[in-house]
């Protein structure tokens, strides 16, 4: 018995030795660096690549969605100052109660100002950006672009003492019929302890919710997200991220 506990003690320790030796950089829920489902101006390093999945409860979709789904993404830093991904989610496109197709977006981020020591990044993004109306791949009414938005954000990072505190906040502007909102500006607090910087703390309100939640990266490659929406339903995903520089 004594042996099982100090075995489970190392392993603990392992794990927290390995995970506070790098910071985290949150993953939203459309497989777009942010908060939990709110957008933010952190973007990965260059050149790294996060390929992983999402369970999202019906009360995260738009109404087309009136059940439980999931979705899958590629996401890529090609530059230091641009995101790109590709996510998937799954849908019963003929009512017969299981999945039979997936929505495809294509979501793309774009830094316009470093974070500094006085000032905030700040990034201009978009979901969804292109509809599968071919006559006019943007427009907002047609096709299936089922989670259209366009956002400003801003982010500033504060150090007490090793302890990483983050401040978000965008304004966001619908792109779709297809999406609502409740009210246009969103945002929220980070926390990621001096202790454990791979853990990562965060409460936000995300234009239509206010939601609370955490992830978690292991060994600088497996990353965690689980998270309470609206303080009631729940989500969670999971990814591999690696770089290719």
């Amino acid at each position: 018995m004594r042996l099982t506990v100090l075995n489970m003690r190392r392993l603990c320790a392992t794990l927290l030795l390995v995970a506070s030796s790098v910071y985290l950089y949150p993953q939203s829920s459309m497989g777009v660096s942010g908060l939990l489902n709110s957008p933010s101006a952190v973007m990965s390093n260059d050149g790294t690549v996060k390929i992983g999945g999402n369970f999202l409860n019906t009360n995260m979709t738009p109404e087309t969605w009136d059940y439980n789904t999931f979705n899958f993404f590629l996401n890529i830093t090609f530059l230091p100052f641009l995101e790109v991904a590709i996510t998937n989610t799954a849908f019963d496109l003929y009512d017969e109660g299981k999945f039979t197709n997936v929505d495809r977006a294509i979501c793309l981020k774009f830094r316009i100002l470093k974070e500094g020591k006085y000032w905030p990044s700040i990034v201009i993004g978009s979901n969804d950006v292109l509809t599968s109306n071919s006559s006019n791949l943007f427009d907002p009414g047609a096709g299936n672009k089922y989670f259209g938005t366009h956002y400003l954000a801003l982010s500033k990072h504060i150090d007490i003492s090793g302890n990483k505190i983050g401040i978000h906040a965008a304004y966001n502007m619908l792109s779709s019929t297809k999406q609502t909102i409740n009210f246009p500006l969103s945002g929220g607090v980070s926390f990621s302890p001096n202790f454990f910087k791979g853990l990562n703390l965060i409460a936000e309100y995300d234009t239509r919710n206010f939601n609370l939640g955490g992830n978690i990266l292991i060994f600088k490659y497996l990353y965690l997200q689980l998270f309470v929406q609206d303080l009631k339903y729940l989500s969670f995903g999971a990814q591999a991220q690696f770089s290719i520089l």
